[in-house]
């Protein structure tokens, strides 16, 4: 029994080659353990699969393929397609020529009852369909008759044999309990204060910080250099969790509880309270030696607010912070003089700015050129969202167009003009260049 041509390749390395989709569905990829093996460079190995759906005609679905499944010039993950339409994996285009499972059925004769008076029909009585004409052989209606009841008959099962999996379906959607949700492990419940100050004749600092509730709070107290900083923010639980299993692996919980000394003229306290789940310990040193395991405890803390944060500069001295400040501020006007040399010069003057005013974050007062970095960091950041918006512009109109070279063209300046791949921005961009140089490659 023929089978019927379901697709054909139109380029690629085995244009004209005829395909049929089997019952069961075929898959097309580079590697022989495939239905359809290809022998193109663009396809990944297991790249898409063509079956089809009862009752519904041919689909198609990617298998997680490297370079997309386009149809009709759209990339698609799975779809349903139809006569006419273009499918094109790397180098090769398909075109669909039947989209149903059009495999010949039998002759109806094949299926008749034999006829006569032994015969099943025999005793039948006739059905006149009304199709018999005038001057017609008499002795030959009732087994045409006979044909088309057979017919009929056996197109009605067809029916409901296609839709009986439908219905099965939707009975069990009715009369099956939703299955629960995914039951997540609960992260035991975290609080932690930690306190360090030294103190002396000549000066006071004071850290402290706080988690309570998955909010973070630092306070930062420094009375010789008269810095005093506050910060607050929310974190991930998970991010808590990992604290507190990091203390917990330093043996605090095994502490003592004090650990005293003297020294005089000198205050140095660090004390830590620390609850997990359902334990409390609090370790304070005055004076003394700290443990390792304090030690640890307290870094771990301290690399967290950091973290967190942004506190690393409070271990900088204000001259040099001041300093450091300057000369970034140089380095983001020289860039910004030369925004038209590359495109990314606009950017990076954006991030040398920045990097002078953190800098300057807990300068108290502020030095006369702080105004500057503001100022000239406002005029970077329009400009380059004004550069952006025209270059965008200037990429969707050639994607209408159909200028996928042009298109390209400047999607890459979008990229190079603001590289950090955590913006938005620049994935947009990434997005959308990848969608033009699978149009550039077909064109090829």
């Amino acid at each position: 029994m023929a089978k019927h041509v379901h697709l054909i390749v139109e380029r690629g390395p085995f244009k004209g080659r005829e395909i049929t989709v089997s019952v069961e569905g075929v898959r097309i990829g580079r590697s022989s353990r495939n239905d359809i093996s290809i022998d193109d460079a663009a396809l990944s190995r297991f790249h898409c699969r063509l079956f089809f759906k009862p009752g519904d005609g041919l689909w198609l679905s990617d298998l997680g393929s490297a370079n997309g499944t386009l149809v009709n010039g759209r990339e698609v993950q799975e779809q349903r397609v139809r006569a006419g339409d273009e499918i094109v994996l790397g180098e090769t285009m398909l075109r669909v020529v039947v989209d149903l499972d059009a495999e010949p059925a039998s002759s109806p004769d094949a299926a008749l009852p034999p006829t006569g008076k032994d015969g099943p029909g025999a005793g039948v009585p006739a059905v006149d369909l009304g199709l018999s004409k005038p001057g017609a052989d008499k002795a030959a209606i009732p087994a045409a008759r006979r044909r088309l009841l057979w017919l009929a008959l056996g197109m009605i099962l067809v029916v409901l044999l296609a839709w009986l999996p439908k219905l099965v379906e939707k009975v069990k959607a009715y009369t099956t309990p939703p299955a629960p949700p995914p039951v997540q492990a609960e992260l035991p419940e975290i609080e932690i204060s930690f306190e360090r100050v030294e103190g002396s004749a000549s000066n006071i600092f004071r850290y402290v910080l706080e988690i309570s509730g998955g909010r973070l709070n630092v306070q930062v107290d420094d009375l010789l250099r008269d810095r005093h900083v506050r910060r607050e923010k929310n974190v991930a639980p998970e991010l808590i969790a990992d604290l507190g299993r990091a203390i917990e692996a330093t043996g605090f919980f095994d502490l003592s509880g004090d650990y005293s000394g003297m020294a005089p003229g000198v205050h140095e306290t660090t004390d830590i309270t620390m609850t997990l789940a359902a334990r409390t310990h609090r370790v304070k040193v005055l004076n003394h030696i700290e443990p390792e395991g304090l030690v640890n405890a307290r870094t771990a803390i301290e690399e967290f607010g950091k973290n967190e944060l942004g506190l690393a500069a409070l271990a900088i001295e204000p001259t040099e912070l001041i300093n450091r400040a300057r000369q970034a501020l140089l380095l983001g006007q020289k860039l910004y003089d030369e925004r038209e040399v590359s495109h990314g010069n606009l950017y990076s003057a954006i991030r040398a700015l920045t990097e002078s005013e953190w800098y300057l974050e807990t300068i108290e007062p502020k030095p006369d050129f702080y105004g500057e970095v503001l100022s000239r960091k406002t005029d970077c950041e329009r400009d380059l969202q004004r550069r952006y918006d025209d270059v965008w512009f200037m990429a969707e109109r050639a994607v209408k167009l159909r200028d996928w070279k042009e298109a390209a063209r400047y999607l890459r300046i979008v990229s190079e003009s603001i590289p950090d791949r955590s913006d938005d921005r620049n994935r947009n961009a990434y997005k959308k260049l990848v969608d033009v140089e699978r149009h550039l490659a077909t064109e090829k």
